[in-house]
């Protein structure tokens, strides 16, 4: 008997899945990529006419290669860079951009959904993990969840998105329709 095997979903394409999705739903915008880590999705982005700007307190080098969607292996010229912050995310940032991405923001989920309200901007958040979030660990907590009905506390009405990856693949969404790319 054959059976047929399931398509694998994605890890390690984490990046370009949020990249590929930003392209297709967002105009592109002054963005910040919260946790930006390396600055992949950041370089991804820029690529595509975005002005975006990794936030992180760890500088961390662009990769030298990365692989795409299609298992294209794509080499980063040396001397290309992302524009950084190599500081922790505050507050007051979030009014230089006109959309905050926290695909690993740890410790300020909360604070970006807080300071989008009040400077009226878009974000995007897939929240993996409470840590350093200034919210009550429980043991059965679902993080989604609490930080929806954070948002909905700040009168905020998230949506959600789904990625076809491996791990935390459900995000919350606020995206002012003027950044919205029309279908």
């Amino acid at each position: 008997m054959h059976t047929k095997k399931k398509p694998r979903k994605n890890k390690k394409f984490r990046f370009m899945l949020l990249h590929q999705w930003l392209i297709n739903n967002i105009k592109p915008c002054n963005a910040a990529d919260v946790g930006g880590g390396k600055g992949l999705l950041a370089y991804l982005l820029d690529k595509d006419g975005w002005n975006v700007t990794v936030i992180d307190p760890e500088y961390q080098e662009l990769p030298v290669k990365y692989t795409d969607l299609n298992k294209k292996k794509n080499k980063i010229n040396i001397d290309e860079k992302v524009v950084r912050i190599n500081k922790g995310f505050s507050y007051e940032m979030v009014n230089d951009y006109d959309l905050i991405i926290g695909l690993h923001a740890h410790g300020v989920n909360m604070n970006i959904i807080k300071a989008c309200k009040e400077y009226g901007k878009s974000f995007v958040l897939f929240p993996c993990c409470v840590i350093d979030e200034p919210i009550e660990k429980k043991q059965d907590l679902n993080w989604i969840k609490s930080l929806e009905d954070y948002a909905l506390s700040l009168d905020i009405h998230t949506e959600k998105i789904k990625l076809d990856m491996v791990g935390n693949n459900i995000g919350l969404i606020w995206i002012k329709k003027e950044l919205r790319v029309e279908s």
